[in-house]
C-alpha cells in the first residue's frame, strides 16, 4: 500500500539553518512523519499536495529561512520515486509567494526563495532530492524587525485563488535572571562538590521549554604570572527546561534549573589534562546563556507523550500549528548574562575532588 511521505525534517534542520541555540534539543523527538495504515480501508485517493511548513523566529538571527515544501499522496507511483523527483516536492516558483506579518501594526516582509546549499545549508542526503534545497529567506529591512514580545503570523499566499496557508507565534519576551544576582557590584557563582548550584530567571507566556548554557573562560598564567593565554569553553548544563503553568505574578513565571559542583568538574575534566609544571590556571569569568522556545513546542511535546508507549493511540496524531497541510511554527529567544565571575570556592572544592584535582587551577 502507498503512503504518504513528507519531506524530512531531520531535528537538526534548525543548526543548519544557522541557529546557534543547540535549542533544537527541545525539540526531540522532531519528525513529521506521516503514515497510513489499515487493513480494512483504501487510504489511497486522487493525487493531491499537502503543504509542508517548517519555521522557527529568533529576533538573534540576522537572517530568517522557513522552509515550504509538498507532500504527496499518489495511487499510481511510488512515494520514493516521488521523493526523488524536486519538482515534486516544492512549489514553483511563481505559485505561492512568502511574508512574514507582525500582527500588531500589520507591517509584512516577503520572503525571497532561496537554494539553501548556496546558502551554506546543504539537505541532509536521504529518500528526499537534496538538489536544489529551496528555502524562502528574510532580512529584515524597511522598519520590520522580530520584537520580543510580539506575534508574527505567516503567510505563504497561493496565486490559484485558494486560501492562504497560515501560522502565527509570539517571541518570548526577554528572560530575567534572578540568581545569581546581577545587581550585585560583583555577580559570583559557585560550584562545590554535591552542592546543588541555582540558576533561577523569569519568563513570560510565550516562554515554555528551556536550555542553560554556560560559556567559561580560563587563563593559563606561567610560575611567573606572564598570561600564556585564554580558552573558552562552552558547557551545555541543563536541556529541556519546563517552567510551571502557575505565574509568579500576573504573567511573568519563574524557571530554576539546579547543577551540581560535581557535574562542572566532569565537564572540565573531559576537556583539560593537566598543566604543564610550570603553569597554572584560574577562571576568567563566565557567562550564561538562557535560550527558550515557544508555546508550539510544548504542545507538540504533549502529543508526542500523550500518543507514545504501550497505552498510546494507534493512528498517531500529528502535532500542526498550520492552517493547512502540516509543519510547525515557532518562536524562541535567548538572554545572555554576562561576565559572571566565578567563586573562589568552586576552586577550593575543586582541589579537594578527585574528579578536579590534577588541573592546576588557583584562586
Amino acid at each position: 500500500m502507498k503512503k504518504l511521505l513528507p519531506p524530512s525534517f531531520q531535528p537538526t534542520l534548525n543548526q543548519r539553518l544557522g541557529k546557534k541555540l543547540r535549542w533544537i534539543n527541545l525539540l526531540l523527538p522532531f519528525g513529521l512523519f506521516l503514515s497510513a495504515c489499515s487493513n480494512d480501508f483504501e487510504v489511497t485517493a486522487p493525487w493531491k499536495e499537502i503543504p509542508i511548513v517548517y519555521g522557527i523566529l529568533s529576533p538573534q538571527d540576522s537572517a530568517h529561512y522557513i522552509r515550504v515544501e509538498k507532500a504527496f499522496l499518489d495511487p499510481e507511483i511510488s512515494a520514493l520515486v516521488i521523493a526523488q523527483i524536486a519538482d515534486s516536492l516544492y512549489y514553483p516558483e511563481n505559485s505561492i509567494t512568502v511574508w512574514l506579518v507582525r500582527t500588531n501594526d500589520q507591517l509584512s516582509l516577503q520572503l525571497q526563495r532561496v537554494n539553501g546549499a548556496l546558502e551554506g545549508y546543504p539537505r541532509d542526503p536521504g529518500v528526499f532530492a537534496g538538489q536544489p534545497n529551496w528555502l524562502y529567506k528574510a532580512i529584515p529591512t524597511g522598519g520590520f524587525s522580530l520584537e520580543p514580545g510580539k506575534t508574527y503570523r505567516l503567510e505563504i499566499r497561493r496565486n490559484d485563488g485558494r486560501p492562504a496557508i497560515t501560522a502565527e507565534t509570539t517571541l518570548p519576551k526577554d528572560f530575567v535572571v534572578i540568581r545569581p544576582i546581577l545587581s550585585d557590584p560583583v555577580p559570583k557563582i559557585a560550584f562545590a562538590g554535591q552542592v546543588s548550584t541555582l540558576v533561577k530567571w523569569r519568563t513570560d507566556v510565550n516562554g515554555y521549554y528551556f536550555n542553560l548554557t554556560f560559556r567559561v573562560r580560563i587563563n593559563e598564567r606561567k610560575l611567573d604570572g606572564t598570561l600564556v593565554g585564554t580558552q573558552e569553553f562552552v558547557w551545555e548544563a541543563a536541556k529541556n527546561l519546563e517552567r510551571g503553568e502557575t505565574p509568579i505574578t500576573p504573567g511573568l513565571y519563574d524557571v530554576s534549573s539546579f547543577t551540581t559542583g560535581n557535574s562542572f568538574y566532569q565537564f572540565l575534566a573531559k576537556h583539560l589534562q593537566r598543566p604543564a609544571p610550570n603553569r597554572y590556571r584560574e577562571f576568567g569569568t563566565c557567562d550564561i546563556i538562557i535560550d527558550g522556545g515557544g508555546k508550539e513546542i510544548k504542545e507538540y511535546l504533549e502529543t508526542a507523550s500523550a500518543n507514545s508507549g504501550l497505552t498510546g493511540a494507534e493512528t498517531f496524531p500529528n502535532y500542526t500549528n498550520i492552517s493547512e497541510g502540516f509543519g510547525i511554527f515557532t518562536a524562541k529567544n535567548r538572554t545572555i548574562a554576562e561576565n559572571i565571575r566565578i567563586d573562589g570556592v568552586t576552586v577550593d572544592s575543586m582541589n579537594l575532588s578527585s574528579i578536579a584535582d590534577t588541573l592546576g587551577f588557583v584562586k
